[in-house]
């Protein structure tokens, strides 16, 4: 089937660049909050009703109500953009699915690593490094390139010293803790694996993201966000057809058609 008919949201790749704010890094990645909220919100499709069993009911196990509120407005800010009408993305689809934890975990870090300050250190400074062959990166790594970057960006012009430090800190835990990383002060760069869902994941919201061709799909930047070069993301499509998507190459030819036409079509394939 053709990938043309990929729904729903058609999605500017301009989002990208619209802010460099680095507080999405000032705070714990919430993993498996994330996944308790969303997975709720999917049961119970009204923000109000998400809010009352967070704050009231203590669905999270936190210890009071100001923690758990500070927690939903993390993952709200993130990952649910319309408090008013309900809309479920394909991450919430994911979450809402009887699929293994590393698929939806590794699906989390994606839709996490698309915020533009995440997204930007990865792409240019964590992906080149790891294709270098360095073994680790440290606070101090992160803190030299943003500062390479800093009059670049509005977002982090008047950034103190102080403020750029603790971003580069929690970057790194958080793909630590995403499993990118591995280690205390120095971060190693971790052997991972991403389960061929999620790559078929990827794939569809690439073309939902506007990529028109099999090329587009792989030589997409997103593929640095999992440190993966072009031949590693060649062969892990190739891993996925025919089960997800019909991928061939002859030549300079590049074919990539999708099996199923929407996202929820795919995730309940899973």
């Amino acid at each position: 089937m053709s990938n043309e008919h990929i729904e729903p949201g058609d999605e500017d790749e301009t989002a990208q660049a619209e802010s460099l704010d680095p507080k999405i890094a000032h705070h714990s990645t919430y993993i498996d909050e994330t996944k308790r909220v969303l997975r709720t919100y999917v049961e119970c499709k009204s923000y109000e009703e998400l809010e009352r069993k967070v704050v009231e009911d203590n669905i999270l196990n936190k210890n009071t109500d100001e923690y758990r509120t500070n927690i939903l407005r993390e993952i709200t800010r993130r990952h649910i953009h319309d408090r008013e009408e309900y809309t479920e993305t394909p991450l919430m689809q994911i979450m809402a699915t009887d699929v293994r934890s590393d698929v939806t975990d590794w699906c989390l870090y994606y839709e996490f690593a698309q915020d533009p300050f995440i997204y930007l250190v990865t792409r240019e400074f964590l992906y080149p490094e790891f294709e270098r062959g360095t073994l680790s990166v440290q606070t101090v790594d992160i803190v030299t390139f943003i500062e390479s970057i800093q009059e670049d960006y509005a977002d982090l012009r008047d950034r103190s010293e102080s403020t750029i430090n603790e971003a580069a800190t929690k970057y790194l835990t958080a793909l630590r803790n995403f499993g990118l990383l591995e280690g205390s002060q120095r971060k190693e760069f971790a052997v991972t694996y991403v389960p061929d869902e999620t790559i078929a994941y990827v794939v569809y919201r690439l073309f939902q993201k506007g990529a028109k061709s099999a090329s587009d799909i792989i030589e997409h930047d997103d593929w640095k966000l999992f440190l993966m070069n072009e031949s590693e993301v060649q062969r892990r499509v190739r891993d996925i057809s025919p089960q997800y998507v019909s991928y061939e190459k002859r030549g300079s030819t590049e074919r990539l058609i999708t099996k199923h036409d929407s996202m929820e079509e795919l995730i309940n394939g899973f």
